[in-house]
């Protein structure tokens, strides 16, 4: 399971709401329960971090 890539869905949830989450998922091109399946990779996480970034405007570590 991705830990991290799952972190990175409630870290936006708690910052944005669900639509946070949902562009979250567009610009990651990973939906939750993609997310929940598949193993933490440091292109993933790298991928998901920067969108997060773009979407809350500030630097966020998963």
């Amino acid at each position: 399971m991705g830990v991290r890539l799952v972190k990175a869905f409630d870290i936006a949830k708690e910052n944005g709401g669900t639509q946070a989450q949902f562009r979250l998922a567009i610009r990651a091109a990973m939906s939750m329960m993609k997310a929940e399946s598949i193993p933490d990779d440091e292109t993933s996480v790298s991928k998901m971090q920067a969108a997060l970034r773009d979407i809350l405007g500030k630097e966020v570590k998963i």
